[in-house]
């Protein structure tokens, strides 16, 4: 083997030759994903029919629901139980970091309240407007005569 072009290491005689790697690939994300499914089929959790990207466990007490998009994860479920559970499996098996309640996931934004949680796309309608450059007009409280004949 040969160092590769335009890569000068002094003295150096070996080169390290990778057998598998993902990063870059086309195919990392579906082998990424491929993986974590099996991961979580281990501990109960199934495909949502509707959303592949959405998984559900049932258990005795309730529901976890669990989102993933790209490499963010959103946890979720009626049973606090199941979701720390869960987030002791993810630790064992994946680097994971616990962000705490979301601000702001796929363009959503997440407010709470005492007893509910809205959900907001202020911000990506704020992007639409400005992208159509009608951020800074005035409202009408019509947008066309009042008396017309249609």
């Amino acid at each position: 083997m040969m160092q590769p072009p335009g890569y000068v290491a002094q003295g150096e005689t070996k080169i390290c030759c990778l057998n598998k790697v993902i990063y870059g690939l086309k195919q990392s994300p579906r082998a990424w994903f491929e993986k974590f499914s099996l991961t979580i089929s281990g501990i109960g959790f199934r495909r949502c029919h509707s959303d592949h990207s959405v998984f559900i466990r049932r258990i005795r007490s309730g529901i976890v629901v669990l989102a993933i998009y790209v490499d963010d994860i959103l946890l979720t479920g009626s049973v606090s139980a199941g979701i720390v559970e869960t987030k002791m499996y993810l630790t064992r098996h994946f680097v994971t970091k616990d962000m705490g309640r979301p601000k702001y996931f796929l363009g959503i934004e997440v407010a709470y309240q005492k007893h509910s949680v809205l959900l907001f796309q202020r911000k990506y309608a704020l992007n639409l407007l400005a992208k159509a450059g009608v951020l800074g007009c005035k409202p009408a409280t019509t947008l066309m005569e009042t008396n017309v004949d249609l």
